[in-house]
């Protein structure tokens, strides 16, 4: 699933719609969508949710000046020409 529809399947399911955005990070093997709102109420069923959807887990949350970060976390998919 392209990165901006785990971005929107997220929004959804969290709703958070105040003050809320996403930042995206990539390294060599891992993708990472970092959630940031002042608006945040979550369970483990959204969590499992946005995991069955998107792949993406729920990696750290952390809070600073009111402010909740969560990072999500996947592997990227890349293909091993070796074989």
């Amino acid at each position: 699933m392209p990165i901006d529809e785990c971005e929107e399947w997220i929004w959804e399911i969290l709703d958070s719609t105040k003050d809320s955005g996403f930042e995206y990070v990539r390294d060599e093997d891992k993708e990472f969508l970092i959630f940031n709102t002042n608006d945040f109420t979550a369970d483990t069923r959204s969590l499992y949710k946005i995991r069955k959807i998107t792949g993406m887990r729920l990696t750290q949350i952390s809070t600073h000046n009111c402010y909740t970060q969560l990072w999500f976390f996947r592997p990227t998919c890349t293909t091993n020409k070796n074989r």
